[in-house]
């Protein structure tokens, strides 16, 4: 079965997060190989089975990894 990545990167203002940009890897892989991607992008697991994120102080990027079949 196929994955893909959702890339949501946010603008941090104070207390609030604004979306500035979505965007969808256009490939399919396995879950495991999107994994290491991630990590070796220095995401960090974040609690949801398949949810990931980085920030900084003024960027926040949100990467969950979603099945291609229900897209």
């Amino acid at each position: 079965m196929g994955y893909t990545i959702l890339f949501s990167y946010y603008e941090i203002v104070g207390e609030e997060a604004r979306l500035i940009d979505e965007y969808r890897l256009p490939s399919s892989q396995q879950k495991e190989s999107l994994e290491i991607l991630l990590r070796q992008q220095n995401y960090e697991f974040i609690g949801n089975v398949d949810l990931w994120g980085i920030r900084t102080n003024k960027f926040m990027s949100i990467a969950e990894i979603i099945n291609k079949g229900n897209m």
